[in-house]
């Protein structure tokens, strides 16, 4: 786990040499953090408005749907609009610094980019989630960080050793090594299923602790919809981030 801080710390220095554009890619990633507790707030009024709809007045529920709708319009938006803003804050990071990269390298140094800020954003949503769980039910939360602490360890490992073998193919190609795409493809989708089928044994782990709490009424039924929901975000932001890692792992190699 050490070791992936380590490696998106040093690319941050790397690829964003001015502190404002540090600051940027900060807001970036914050609002990243922002839409996905916005997801989770949809889902939550979500089950209100159908938890509830019976109760109700005409204007509460009429309200409540507007707000829905707005809600998840704006989440929306706002992944549309952070992901295409990257593009151009990407470019203007690399023409501020002073660093020269050969021709050769570019294409990677962007790659890399893409990676490091994917990650960092999947990271920081994933521990609003872990926070929003707190807010619903801590019983649950810490039971999910103990899961979530193990699996980033896993995840550790195996960006360790797929660092190794994409150093070691950069190695082969500079020797005229033949080393065919099947090794070469397969060694970084293999480390990335892997760690995608980690945090899927997790889920089915989590998905049990909480029918549990929720069967002994420790969680009430809305609250258990919306962790089920969580749940399933969490578990995309851990198959995203593996295979994010594998990928970032062969831009950093390439690139240095």
């Amino acid at each position: 786990m050490l070791i992936v801080a380590k490696e998106l710390i040093y690319a941050v220095k790397a690829l964003f040499t001015t502190t404002r554009h540090r600051f940027i890619l900060l807001g970036l990633v914050l609002i990243a953090a922002m839409i996905s507790v916005s997801e989770l707030a949809v889902a939550k009024l979500f089950t209100k408005i159908i938890g509830f709809e019976k109760t109700m007045s005409s204007t509460q529920l009429i309200i409540l749907v507007i707000v829905f709708f707005l809600f998840f319009g704006i989440t929306k938006a706002g992944h549309f609009l952070q992901r295409v803003y990257k593009v151009r804050f990407f470019d203007n990071a690399f023409k501020a610094s002073n660093a020269e990269v050969p021709t050769a390298k570019e294409n990677w140094r962007w790659s890399l980019a893409f990676e490091l800020t994917n990650i960092l954003s999947t990271i920081t949503q994933l521990s609003v989630v872990i926070l929003f769980f707190a807010y619903l039910s801590w019983h649950f939360a810490i039971i999910n960080i103990i899961v979530v602490l193990a699996i980033f360890q896993v995840y550790g490992k195996l960006f360790s050793n797929q660092l190794h073998a994409q150093r070691g193919f950069v190695i082969a190609r500079k020797n005229k090594e033949q080393i065919t795409n099947a090794v070469r493809i397969g060694t970084r989708i293999k480390s990335g299923e892997i760690g995608i089928l980690i945090s899927g044994i997790a889920l089915l782990i989590l998905l049990g602790v909480l029918i549990y709490l929720s069967y002994i009424g420790g969680i009430s039924t809305s609250n258990t919809i919306v962790l089920f929901f969580g749940l399933k975000m969490q578990n995309s932001n851990f198959s995203n981030i593996s295979t994010a890692l594998m990928r970032f792992a062969r831009a950093r190699t390439n690139s240095e």
